[in-house]
């Protein structure tokens, strides 16, 4: 086994489960940076009976450890970087019969830091981690007390560490503490003895000036409070120092056992750097160092921002509010809400009561928002136009006032509270006042609004054909006013749209509009139209052909007029081809579908319009054979439809049961008298065929039959 410098504490109790079962529990602290051994897997406590003779070893598998963090008692210090503790937690149950003598648990291991400087040879001293369990009988079943904290692992030079060393005793027993011996156990050359040594167990040996009650450099001297358990220690002196702790346990008085803590103290050099700086929000203007002021906010948020400072630091606020005393706060970044106005010192102290302690101090001035503002009058129109108006705020005799108008204004701005203004042109006007006062400022802008005025441009059409719909062309520029329209439309209807939309049947109509301004300059505009409108009636188109359809052989047809009320008439052909005579005829080149438009005019201009739609079709044929032979003489082999104006064609081949044996798209594609034209062939028989044909203008034509399948003489394959 590998020797240890590692053991830096640990302690043994026990749970009494009833039954002679006890719940064994070890505790072993190891350094993290110094020492060669890791925890013992697995850990050996051997059971003594209280007249030291041996009764049995226990051996407990090792169950993992886990680093012990830091906790400085005293918030100007951080975690040293020369410090680290493993702990290791072991237990198990065993079973002990009642016995008078009771029992001695013990647990030995060496070594410990050859750094500790209250020892005498500390890298050959081990240590002895024991309990006794006291004499039971059938109706005793004792629990021994345990420490309910870990000391820290480092303490700090300067510091004062005061620190909770209770324990907790399941029976609620009457427990008293002192310092005290721990023991030794193991050794260089056997590290973790298997058995231990009997009991009693050696003492540590103390290095001079040190002692049980004296065992580290302390001023005052390191002491614990036998009632509570606080331990207080102020070490002067760096180095490593074994510290005994023991807990007697009472019951009725007499004393039924004793708890023992073995530990080390590291005392180190630990780092201070404590810088208290007090933020404030931007919202808060800076007149000078450490003085603010804020104009509206009554509520402010603090922080601290000494990006130095380290370790645990702890807070205390005073606001300076002189209202309260509820002005305080402990956080890192309170805030905090003041009830008036008024000049108030902030003050933050960081690390309150402790050497390391810093402080500093703010300023801040509180006023009132100046809310200024001003009544924004009605608009007017741009003649003689003259604007009164008045700013409100919480401002001084003193404050800095101004109007800013802009540049089409007379005058441009102003330095009074009461003020007049006009403007030279139309439109929405920014007005801006501002106010400064004791380093407060505040500014609001409104628009004013000057109307112009109006204008309207009236275009009306003075005939049409009928049904003449129109929509009239009315461009209006309101210059922001509100306008009225009423529409006399002339045909028994009226709108109150500015460019409205109407339709109108044959005849003579008279027109008019009365528009008005209801706000601003309120201009009034009035237009007449008398028998303005002119609707004139349309004449009849209409023609027949004849034929309808033709062949592409024979594409002849026959237009015949029909229109009335007409002085004009023209035939567009569909392919280019126009004429102005409406009684022709006409023959196409090629085949097609052709729509016909005939355009008929009367005396006043108005057309008329009829369509009809002739046909061309292609020449169109299709042949189907009613028979096939496969017989390898290069005649006949195939089966398949011919034809001409073939548009598109699905062809099927089936056999006596219905089944599609054969199926193709291309019309080139012939059957040759195997399933699906690779697969295996086809018996001789009657076969029945489908064809879909489509020409070329979509008609669909239908083939059904039957044909019959020949091998005569074939060649066999």
């Amino acid at each position: 086994m590998l020797r240890g410098t590692h053991i830096i504490g640990g302690e043994l109790y026990y749970d009494c489960l009833g039954n002679n079962q006890y719940k064994i529990t070890l505790k072993v602290y190891r350094d993290c940076l110094n020492g060669q051994a890791p925890f013992d897997n697995p850990a050996n406590i051997t059971v003594w009976n209280g007249n030291g003779g041996f009764v049995q070893n226990i051996s407990i598998s090792f169950p993992g450890s886990a680093n012990v963090p830091f906790i400085a008692g005293n918030p100007c210090f951080q975690a040293p970087a020369t410090v680290c503790v493993e702990e290791a937690v072991y237990t198990t149950i065993v079973t002990l019969p009642a016995s008078s003598s009771g029992y001695v648990l013990a647990y030995q291991r060496c070594c410990r830091n050859n750094t500790i400087v209250n020892l005498v040879s500390p890298q050959s001293t081990g240590a002895t981690y024991t309990e006794t369990i006291p004499p039971s009988g059938p109706n005793v079943c004792n629990n021994s007390p345990r420490f309910n904290n870990f000391p820290p692992i480092a303490l700090c030079i300067g510091d004062n560490l005061v620190f909770d060393h209770s324990a907790t005793d399941p029976d609620g027993d009457s427990l008293v503490y002192e310092l005290c011996a721990t023991y030794a156990g193991g050794s260089p050359s056997d590290p973790m003895p298997i058995p231990t040594s009997p009991p009693p167990f050696d003492e540590i040996i103390f290095q001079n000036p040190y002692s049980i009650i004296n065992p580290i450099a302390s001023n005052p001297p390191i002491s614990i409070n036998p009632q509570t358990g606080v331990l207080n220690v102020s070490p002067t002196q760096l180095g490593q120092y074994v510290v005994g702790v023991c807990v007697k346990e009472y019951r009725n008085g007499v004393l039924i056992g004793t708890h023992r803590r073995d530990f080390q103290f590291n005392v180190v050099n630990c780092s201070v750097n404590v810088n208290a700086e007090i933020l404030l929000p931007q919202s808060l203007n800076p007149l000078a160092e450490n003085l603010f002021l804020s104009c509206g906010e009554f509520t402010v948020n603090f922080s601290n921002v000494g990006s130095s400072s380290i370790g645990n630091l702890s807070y205390l606020w005073n606001f300076g509010d002189p209202n309260t005393t509820n002005d305080v706060s402990n956080l890192p970044s309170p805030t905090y809400t003041y009830s008036d106005t008024g000049t108030f010192t902030v003050e933050l102290i960081l690390n309150p009561g402790y050497f390391c302690s810093d402080t500093d101090k703010v300023t801040i001035i509180l006023r009132p928002d100046l809310d200024v503002d001003f009544a924004v009058p009605p608009g007017q129109c741009i003649d003689g136009n003259l604007f009164n108006l008045t700013a409100t705020g919480n401002w001084t005799s003193g404050a800095n006032l101004s109007w800013n108008f802009g540049l089409n204004a007379t005058p441009s701005g102003s330095n009074q509270s009461n003020a007049s203004v006009s403007f030279n042109s139309p439109g929405f006007h920014p007005v801006t006042f501002k106010a400064e006062d004791l380093f407060c400022k505040d500014s609001i802008t409104k628009n004013l609004l000057i109307y112009g005025h109006p204008s309207i441009t009236v275009n009306i059409p003075d005939f049409g054909c009928e049904p003449f719909t129109t929509s009239f062309g009315v461009v209006v520029d309101e210059a922001y006013n509100q306008m009225v329209y009423q529409w006399d439309l002339g045909n028994g209807t009226s709108s109150n749209v500015a460019s409205p939309t109407v339709t109108y049947n044959t005849g003579v109509y008279s027109i008019s509009l009365l528009a008005y301004a209801t706000t601003g300059c309120q201009d009034t505009f009035n237009y007449n139209w008398p028998n303005y409108l002119h609707v004139y009636p349309v004449p009849q188109a209409g023609f027949h052909v004849q034929p309808e359809e033709q062949s592409i052989f024979y594409p002849f047809f026959q237009f015949f007029d029909e229109s009335s009320d007409g002085v004009s008439c023209w035939l567009y052909f569909g392919n280019g081809d126009s004429t102005d005579a409406c009684t022709t005829p006409y023959e196409y080149n090629e085949a097609g579908i052709y729509t016909v438009m005939q355009i008929v005019i009367n005396e006043f201009g108005c057309p008329d319009t009829a369509i009809h739609q002739v046909i061309v079709t292609p020449e169109f044929t299709f042949f189907i054979p009613n028979t096939f032979t496969i017989n390898d003489d290069g005649l006949n082999e195939t089966f398949r439809g011919y034809g001409i104006g073939i548009g598109r064609l699905e062809f099927r081949i089936y056999d006596r049961w219905g089944k599609v044996i054969f199926f193709t798209e291309d019309p080139l594609e012939a059957w040759n008298g195997r399933h699906m034209n690779n697969g295996p062939k086809v018996p001789p028989d009657i076969y029945v065929y489908a064809f879909d044909v489509w020409d070329v203008f979509g008609l669909l034509h239908r083939y059904r039959g039957k044909v019959l399948l020949k091998r005569d003489g074939e060649k066999k394959q």
